[in-house]
């Protein structure tokens, strides 16, 4: 996932109408996420995996600026997700934003307000979909119906969305990745969240906030609810990789 030049024309086709049109610039997350001026170096995961000290290393090459995202989009869709699911993550987006900032902590459990679940868990999956090849909804077709129907509740069991905080580490963009332990898994993460699609995997994911019951919520935006958060870093490209500098450090040396 890359930042292009915006007045670039791409034509392809649309991960949520499925036609073939001009693409317009999606934002991932999108901008009022914190999303709209990030600047950040692009390592093809090739060469990431040859770099012996991957904690020192100096970053070379050009500097990608002006939000992260993919021309994945018509001009319609975009402004569908926008309208639709747009405003409720941002308001998700800003709680997290208050505890990474704040405090200091591993594990916390908080009380929420004035949020819509229903709207967040759509943009979290629409993001999946869009970092994807337009292959993956024809492949997984129910995550699509999800998201294009805005009350739409019905989301198959074979899908898990997971959620972390975290400040610390670098961004990642893992699209369709088989792993041995998880079966089939997306990551993406942008401070303050990290997020993971699970699919077919009957076995939860520790230490992660399981947040697949978003989608039993009526569509409104005044729900209050407890919910627990862990905090986990991310210096190292590799899916569900949550190891600390120390312990990075430690598995190089030995």
């Amino acid at each position: 996932m890359m930042s292009k030049s915006k007045n670039k024309t791409i034509i392809g086709t649309c991960r949520i109408c499925k036609n073939e049109k001009k693409l317009s610039f999606e934002h991932i997350p999108p901008k009022v996420a914190y999303n709209k001026n990030t600047r950040y170096y692009s390592i093809p995961h090739d060469e990431y995996y040859k770099i012996p000290d991957i904690l020192n290393y100096k970053h070379h090459g050009q500097i990608f600026q002006g939000g992260m995202g993919e021309f994945c989009l018509c001009k319609e869709c975009n402004s569908f997700l926008g309208s639709n699911y747009v405003r409720s993550f941002a308001n998700w987006v800003n709680i997290g934003v208050d505890l990474v900032s704040k405090y200091e902590f591993n594990y916390c459990k908080v009380l929420t307000e004035n949020q819509n679940p229903l709207r967040v868990l759509k943009q979290i999956i629409s993001m999946f979909i869009c970092i994807n090849e337009p292959w993956f909804s024809d492949m997984y077709p129910e995550l699509l119906d999800f998201v294009i129907n805005p009350n739409n509740i019905i989301l198959n069991e074979r899908y898990k969305i997971y959620t972390y905080l975290n400040n610390e580490g670098q961004f990642r963009c893992f699209k369709w990745t088989e792993t041995s332990d998880y079966g089939i898994i997306c990551e993406t993460t942008f401070p303050p969240y990290g997020y993971v699609l699970s699919i077919d995997n009957p076995n939860k994911i520790e230490h992660l906030t399981d947040i697949t019951w978003f989608k039993y919520f009526s569509d409104n935006r005044e729900h209050k609810f407890e919910i627990s958060f862990y905090k986990h870093p991310t210096y190292y490209a590799m899916p569900l990789d949550f190891r600390t500098k120390t312990e990075i450090e430690r598995d190089v040396k030995y």
